[in-house]
């Protein structure tokens, strides 16, 4: 009986967390486009790291794309993602709270 049960909560968790993951990466995308966009509002960011951090945010969009293109995104795909997306929080963080701002 406790295999059975461990079984179940095992093929639960495998599922619920793997397309979580791979949701995960638009809904970090949208919620960054709207930090960037709030860094706007505040004059927060110059034009220039705007576009900065929107270039970046387009790489990160062609990169899902591509991965997408077989068919499926692998734990290697979706963790160099993960990475990018990781490594843009940073920026727009550094980039809003630095001495620059729009006059």
């Amino acid at each position: 009986m406790k295999r059975l049960i461990l079984a179940v909560i095992t093929a639960f968790v495998a599922t619920s967390v793997l397309p979580a993951s791979a949701a995960n990466v638009p809904q970090r995308e949208r919620k960054q486009e709207h930090r960037i966009e709030r860094g706007i509002r505040h004059g927060k960011l110059t034009p220039k790291e705007t576009q900065r951090l929107r270039n970046q945010q387009s790489i990160i969009a062609v990169e899902r794309a591509q991965a997408k293109q077989d068919g499926k995104i692998t734990r290697r795909e979706r963790a160099d993602m993960q990475h990018d997306l990781n490594r843009l929080s940073k920026d727009i963080h550094r980039k809003k709270y630095n001495k620059k701002q729009v006059h």
